[in-house]
C-alpha cells in the first residue's frame, strides 16, 4: 500500500512538471516538434531501462494474447501530450491540471464501475459518490474564485 501511494505521489509530481514542460516546449517548437521530442527522449530512456532491467519482459510470448486495443497506448500518449500542452497553455498550470485530474477521476470511475478494459467492476457506494461530488464542488469553487 505504501509503495502504491509513493508511486502515485511521484506520478502526480512528474505529471504536473511534464505538463508545464510540454506546454512551454510546444509554444517554442510546435505540436509535432514537441511530440517528437517528448516521445523520442522517452523512447531512448525506456529503451535504456529495458536493456538494463528488462530481462525478457518484451518478447513474442509476452505479447501473445494481448488485446490489440492496448497496443494503441502510444497513439493515446500523443493525444495526451497535445491535450495537456493546449490546456495548460490556455488555462495555466494549476487550473489546467485540476481539470485534467478531475476528468481522470470521473473517467476512471466509469471504467471501474463498468469493468471496462479488463478492470474488476466496482460498486459506486454512497461514500465514493460523496467523495466525487466533494472533489467536483472543490474544483468549481477553485475555478470560480478570483
Amino acid at each position: 500500500m505504501i509503495k502504491g501511494i509513493l508511486f502515485s505521489v511521484t506520478a502526480g509530481i512528474v505529471i504536473a512538471m511534464q505538463s508545464v514542460f510540454s506546454a512551454r516546449l510546444s509554444e517554442k517548437v510546435g505540436f509535432f516538434g514537441s511530440n517528437f521530442f517528448i516521445h523520442g527522449t522517452g523512447f531512448l530512456l525506456a529503451s535504456f531501462l529495458l536493456l538494463l532491467f528488462g530481462r525478457g519482459e518484451l518478447s513474442y510470448e509476452s505479447l501473445k494474447g494481448l488485446n490489440p486495443i492496448y497496443a494503441t497506448s502510444g497513439f493515446i500518449g500523443v493525444l495526451i501530450i497535445f491535450s495537456i500542452a493546449q490546456g495548460v497553455s490556455a488555462l495555466g498550470a494549476s487550473r489546467g491540471i485540476v481539470i485534467i485530474v478531475i476528468t481522470q477521476i470521473i473517467f476512471a470511475l466509469i471504467i471501474n464501475i463498468s469493468g471496462l478494459f479488463g478492470e474488476t467492476p466496482l460498486q459506486l457506494t454512497p461514500a465514493k459518490l460523496t467523495g466525487l461530488l466533494l472533489m467536483l464542488f472543490g474544483v468549481l469553487i477553485y475555478q470560480l474564485s478570483k
